[in-house]
């Protein structure tokens, strides 16, 4: 149940903001909106307000906002009565009004992961870093060898196969030089020694070819305290940071630099988040902050069915200046669709195989 839980809590909340974004841009340019909802395939609950319905359906695999005259990934058979002179449908509305439409739902993802930085950082801090990095463990990155092995908060890595480590940086040197190799750690608890065997995972950093292993842990930091208004700057910077990491990971994915094994899928989200809810309401917001930029960044690629691949759409019927026939939007729609859920059929696949 906090698995559950704590999941519903995380994406229910990325995937309103992202719609939200999408539902007040297009009222906002005059677009009549016919469906808000969170989910697709059959409705939960519906509620019609005005000319909107809102509902809540069966499948929490995204969600989507019905806009009058456009074709979507919707998989709604129920056509739309309009008149095509209507000037409040999407196909009549104007380039950079449309493309501020499909671009919202990012953007949001984006303020959101800032302003919730920005609430952690003021009621947390910031991290700091000691100039003698110890080799105590924040909390171990939920999916990876270290938190699969029973690693925690606080422990204190003692040696790796019996070479001993005193700072951090040593650790990492030790780690980096094993990449998909079996290793035996030491680590101090509560004033014991124990020890855990445990297989590293192999990974590329950006820009290099040199595989080098990871067990994904990071650094205990201290905590500096900051106002409101350094806060909300951190929390700007920081988002800035994952969207640039999240970029670097696709150029990795791309290059071949990493696998579709690495990528984690609604049942690794689900840990991921009943994992980190254990560890306190600061790490699941940033957590939530992190899957945020990612799945706003993912959005955007230019992959049909996604909001990037509308906005190739426009932008190839800006240089046409003319629209593209409603038969080529639904089978571009239904090839990136059908494409999206053979990935994430993957990734689920793949997540399933990690927990075993």
């Amino acid at each position: 149940m906090e698995y559950l839980l704590s999941f519903i809590l995380v994406v229910g909340i990325i995937i309103l903001v992202h719609e939200l974004g999408h539902f007040l841009a297009a009222r906002a340019v005059g677009i009549r909106v016919d469906r808000f909802s969170i989910g697709f395939g059959p409705k939960i609950v519906a509620v019609q307000r005005g000319e909107t319905e809102y509902r809540i359906a069966w499948v929490p695999l995204g969600g989507y906002v019905k806009m009058a005259g456009m074709i979507d990934e919707s998989f709604d058979t129920e056509e739309s009565e309009f008149d095509p002179e209507d000037p409040r449908l999407f196909i009549n509305k104007k380039g950079w009004q449309k493309i501020l439409v499909i671009s919202a739902g990012v953007i949001m993802n984006m303020i959101l992961a800032a302003v919730v930085l920005w609430g952690v950082y003021a009621t947390r801090g910031i991290p700091t870093v000691p100039e003698q990095l110890e080799t105590v463990i924040e909390a171990p990155v939920p999916g990876y060898p270290a938190a699969e092995a029973g690693l925690e908060r606080g422990d204190r890595i003692v040696s790796v196969d019996g070479e001993p480590v005193k700072l951090w940086e040593d650790l990492v040197d030790v780690i980096y030089a094993r990449p998909d190799k079996e290793v035996t750690v030491e680590y101090e608890r509560e004033g014991r020694i124990e020890s855990v065997v445990l297989t590293t995972r192999e990974e590329r950093q950006p820009g290099s070819e040199v595989p080098v292993g990871k067990i994904g842990i990071g650094p205990l930091l201290e905590y500096e305290p900051v106002g409101a208004g350094k806060a909300f700057v951190y929390g700007w910077v920081a988002t800035w940071s994952i969207l640039k990491q999240t970029a670097q990971a696709i150029g990795m994915l791309v290059a071949g630099q990493a696998s579709v094994k690495d990528l984690a899928g609604p049942v690794g989200i689900a840990k991921m988040t009943g994992d980190t809810a254990r560890e306190g309401f600061g790490n699941l917001f940033e957590l939530l902050a992190l899957i945020s930029v990612n799945i706003g960044f993912l959005n955007i690629l230019p992959v049909p069915a996604l909001d990037g691949g509308h906005l190739v759409l426009i932008l190839i019927e800006a240089v046409r200046r003319r629209p593209l026939s409603t038969r080529i939007k639904i089978w571009v729609q239904q090839i990136g669709m059908i494409l999206l859920l053979a990935l994430i059929a993957v990734v689920i696949f793949n997540d399933v195989m990690r927990l075993r």
